[in-house]
C-alpha cells in the first residue's frame, strides 16, 4: 500500500485517504496538502481526514469515471441493501444498458443532455447496447432511468458530484397496459376444473383470488402466519428463486406490503382440508420430511419454488382449453371482484399491499370507470323517481 503521508519540505505534509478501487482493481485514493510541526501531528491529521472522506464529507474530485463510480456503488451499496432479484436486475441494466452507453464518461462531466439522447436512443434508435436484436422494452427503458438516477442520487449523498443530473430530465412514463382477466364464463369453468385437481394446486389458486397476494407473498406463507380463528393471514415475508441460489426468503415488496388480509370461509375451510392432507403426507415420510412449517412445499417439505404454481397454471389451463391468463391476474382478478362488488379503493389498495393508492387507480382504471357509469345510472334513476312533473 502507498505511504499514508508524505513530507514535501517546509512544514509540508500530502496525506491520502483511500476510498476503495477502481474496476481495473486499483485503489481510489483522495490527496490532501497540509501544514504539520512533525510527523506525529500529520499522522492525526491523515486519520481525521480518511474519516471524513469515509463519512463522506470529503468531495471527491479529479477523474471518476461512472462505470468505476457504478463498481464502487453497486459493492458497497447494492449488494449490502438490495435483495438477491433486485441485484441482478440493478446489475443487468448497468452491464447491458447504462454503462456501455454512459460509463465512459466523468462522473463529474456527466449531464442532463447526455441522459436525454441515452433514453432517446432505447426508445426512438431501438439501441439496445447489449449486442442483442429486437427493440427494448418502455418497461426497461423507465426502469434503465431509475437505476441511473438512484445511482447517481447516492453519488450525490456521498459527495462525490454536486447534483443529480437526472432530476433536471423529465423521466419516461411507464404506459400501464390493460388489465387482461379471462371472461365471466371462462373463470366459471376454471372454477369447476380446479375441483378435479391435487389439492395443493387448488387451495393455491383459490387462495390467490381470495387474498389478491402476489406469488412470492403467497410462497412465502407458514403456517403460523395463518390465524383460523381470526380468518385472517399474515403477510410478512416473500420467496423468490435464483439460478444457483435456490430459494431464498425476503421482506415483501415494501412496507405496506407486510399487512394482515382477511379470508372467506370458503377458502379457510380448503385451507384446513389441505392442512391435513399435508400431515398425512409428513406421517408418511417420517424423517424425509423437512419439516420448515411451509404452506406450500415441494414432496419433502422444503418450500416450493415460486415458478412452479406458473407452470402448473399455464399447462391447467391448457389441459381444460381454457384461455391463457398468467397466474398473477389471478391478483387482478381479486382486486376487480372488490372494486365491481363497491369495495372503496383505499380498502382495495391496502388488501393488494400498494405502496400507494394511485398505483390501484391507474391499474384498475377501467373497472372503476365501469363502476362510475353504473353510479351514474343509479344516479339517473334515482333523479327520474324523484323529478317534479
Amino acid at each position: 500500500m502507498p505511504s499514508k503521508i508524505r513530507k514535501r519540505g517546509d512544514g509540508k505534509y500530502e496525506i491520502a485517504a483511500y476510498v476503495g478501487y477502481d474496476e481495473q482493481g486499483r485503489q481510489v485514493v483522495k490527496r490532501k496538502t497540509v501544514t504539520a510541526r512533525n510527523e506525529k501531528e500529520a499522522a492525526k491529521m491523515q486519520a481525521a481526514f480518511e474519516a471524513a472522506v469515509q463519512q463522506g464529507c470529503v468531495t471527491l474530485t479529479g477523474k471518476l469515471k461512472l462505470s468505476e463510480f457504478a463498481k464502487q456503488w453497486f459493492d458497497d451499496h447494492c449488494r449490502k441493501n438490495l435483495a438477491p432479484k433486485t441485484q441482478r436486475s440493478y446489475r443487468n441494466h448497468l452491464n447491458n444498458r447504462i454503462l456501455p452507453a454512459l460509463g465512459h464518461i466523468d462522473i463529474n462531466k456527466l449531464r442532463p443532455q447526455h441522459i436525454i439522447r441515452f433514453i432517446h436512443e432505447l426508445q426512438e434508435e431501438g439501441k439496445r447496447f447489449d449486442g442483442r436484436t429486437g427493440k427494448v422494452s418502455q418497461e426497461s427503458v423507465c426502469y434503465s432511468f431509475r437505476v441511473l438516477s438512484s445511482m447517481l442520487q447516492d453519488a450525490v449523498q456521498w459527495q462525490v458530484i454536486p447534483s443529480n443530473p437526472c432530476q433536471r430530465v423529465e423521466a419516461p412514463k411507464i404506459v400501464h397496459k390493460k388489465v387482461r382477466i379471462i371472461d365471466e364464463e371462462s373463470i366459471g369453468r376454471m372454477l369447476e376444473a380446479l375441483t378435479r385437481e391435487p389439492m395443493k394446486y387448488r387451495t393455491i389458486v383459490m387462495l390467490g383470488i381470495d387474498s389478491g397476494l402476489r406469488l412470492g407473498e403467497l410462497m412465502g406463507l407458514k403456517w403460523q402466519d395463518i390465524d383460523f380463528e381470526k380468518a385472517t393471514l399474515s403477510v410478512t415475508k416473500a420467496n423468490q428463486a435464483l439460478v444457483g441460489k435456490g430459494v431464498f426468503t425476503k421482506r415483501p415488496k415494501n412496507e405496506s406490503s407486510i399487512r394482515d388480509v382477511a379470508l372467506s370461509s370458503s377458502t379457510l375451510a380448503l385451507l384446513k382440508i389441505y392442512q391435513k392432507e399435508q400431515m398425512k403426507t409428513r406421517l408418511l415420510l417420517e424423517e424425509k420430511w423437512i419439516d420448515e412449517g411451509w404452506v406450500f412445499t415441494q414432496w419433502n417439505g422444503k418450500p416450493m419454488y415460486p415458478d412452479t404454481p406458473s407452470h402448473w397454471f399455464r399447462e391447467f389451463l391448457a389441459r381444460h382449453g381454457l384461455p391463457h391468463m398468467r397466474f398473477h391476474a389471478l391478483r387482478h382478478l381479486s382486486a376487480t371482484v372488490l372494486i365491481a362488488q363497491g369495495i372503496p379503493l383505499k380498502n382495495v389498495s391496502a388488501r393488494l399491499g400498494h405502496a400507494d393508492i394511485r398505483t390501484t387507480a391507474n391499474i384498475y382504471s377501467e373497472a372503476l370507470q365501469s363502476i362510475d357509469r353504473q353510479a351514474a345510472s343509479k344516479m339517473e334513476d334515482f333523479l327520474k323517481r324523484n323529478r317534479k312533473s
